[in-house]
């Protein structure tokens, strides 16, 4: 991986955004799969209901907001900084200027 343009990100902290962004696409599509496809003719490990027309919209719910909630832990990885490494990018930046 190339090194951030932001200081202070470590690879360790994009990483986590990486898998934290794929999961909540993966929670995402889940729910719109089970919104959009009728419950018979989902695969058995989605929840298929032999012969049934209906919908799922509590798991379609639940994804959703799961989804959603991964989706602001992955923004939260990359724009949270916290204050100790403010202090120390601050005093970098002004030593490096004088």
């Amino acid at each position: 991986m190339s090194s951030s343009t932001r200081p202070g990100n470590s690879s360790g902290r994009t990483a986590a955004t990486v898998v934290l962004a794929i999961v909540a696409l993966a929670l995402i599509a889940a729910a719109i799969v089970y919104i959009v496809v009728p419950a018979g003719s989902l695969p058995v490990w989605l929840g298929h209901v032999p012969g049934s027309t209906g919908h799922h919209p509590l798991r379609a719910v639940g994804c959703l907001i799961s989804g959603v909630v991964f989706a602001v832990g992955a923004w939260f990885t990359l724009r949270y900084r916290s204050p100790a490494r403010d202090a120390d990018a601050t005093a970098e930046k002004t030593s490096a200027n004088l």
